[in-house]
């Protein structure tokens, strides 16, 4: 569905009472320091860009005929009436539908200061329902966000009402949706492959149970949660799955248990195996392409080599030992 065409009009003069915010509009946060700096800027030099407004429909509300609904320049009608401005400069056009409302909106905001995620998710699952759609690629065709973003705030919706209301706090309390976006590369395989110590206690408190330790620095960084989802798909390719249960229930057991500590044989060690790996091919790579005169004159080098390489044939013979005892 394409976005509601609005027909420009001259702009007018019209009372900043009659005038009321558009229910449909993505941004819920009004963060108090953007919203002081552009209150005084339109207190010295008043509202430079006219509002976007369309009649509030008299069939369907028992307000006054001319009541308008704002579809752009909330934040600008907001600091208007801080300062007890009178009127405001406004265009007036045609009142869209609720699906068009709302992809207007998407698209007018696209070019600007991005919008909250959250409050943004909201909206998107909003005209999901009225569309019937839920294909990322149809949705960010619609609204002009990234796939990335749509699938970010797919993402953000599978959080209770509860957790969803902590991003959406007053800037002091909130928590970024990054959080839960990070955590969500575990929960969602956790609940999808029904991982038992995060099912038994339900996916609400053990969520809970993660933020607390976030509160406390046990978890310092969101991207541990990366860390904690290697391991547990490291877990699952060794068949180690009832060892990374275990080792998961005493983490979520235990509030000082760090992500770092979870331990799971031949399955934690992953990442830095896969490190290893590609240090490894970029150190051959740069040895195939230094001249052997300079190598033989910087002792340190040397040193630094033999020591490396005594280090890996001391690895591969215990890694030799170790197969051949498996195999027995």
């Amino acid at each position: 569905m394409p976005a509601h065409v609005v027909k420009p009009a001259p702009v007018a003069r019209v009372p900043t009472a009659h005038i009321e915010p558009n229910p449909h509009n993505p941004r819920r946060l009004f963060d108090e320091e953007p919203m002081r700096i552009l209150q005084e800027s339109i207190e010295k030099l008043g509202i430079l860009v006219p509002l976007d407004i369309y009649p509030k429909d008299a069939q369907r509300s028992h307000t006054k005929r001319d009541a308008f609904v704002l579809l752009d320049g909330e934040r600008r009608w907001r600091c208007a009436k801080q300062l007890r401005l009178d009127d405001v400069p406004a265009i007036v056009v045609e009142q869209p539908g609720d699906a068009e409302n709302i992809l207007t909106m998407f698209h007018i905001h696209n070019v600007r200061e991005g919008w909250q995620l959250m409050p943004t998710a909201l909206k998107l699952e909003e005209l999901m329902q009225m569309l019937g759609e839920e294909r990322e690629h149809e949705l960010a065709e619609l609204t002009k966000l990234t796939i990335s973003t749509v699938r970010r705030c797919k993402s953000l919706l599978t959080y209770s009402e509860k957790h969803q209301r902590m991003m959406l706090a007053p800037a002091s309390e909130r928590y970024k949706a990054d959080f839960f976006i990070d955590l969500n590369r575990f929960r969602l395989p956790a609940l999808k492959d029904r991982v038992q110590p995060w099912i038994k206690r339900r996916d609400s408190r053990c969520v809970d149970i993660l933020i607390r330790k976030y509160d406390d620095e046990i978890i310092k960084a969101v991207t541990e949660f990366r860390d904690l989802a290697a391991i547990y798909r490291a877990a699952e390719k060794t068949d180690q799955r009832k060892k990374f249960e275990r080792e998961l229930e005493r983490f979520l057991s235990h509030h000082e248990m760090r992500i770092s500590d979870i331990i799971v044989p031949g399955a934690s060690f992953q990442k830095e195996i896969k490190e290893i790996g590609r240090s490894c091919r970029r150190l051959r790579t740069q040895l195939a392409d230094v001249d052997f005169e300079p190598l033989a004159t910087d002792e340190g080098l040397i040193s630094a080599l033999r020591d490396l390489a005594q280090v890996i044939n001391a690895k591969l013979e215990n890694a030799m030992l170790s197969g051949r005892g498996n195999d027995g």
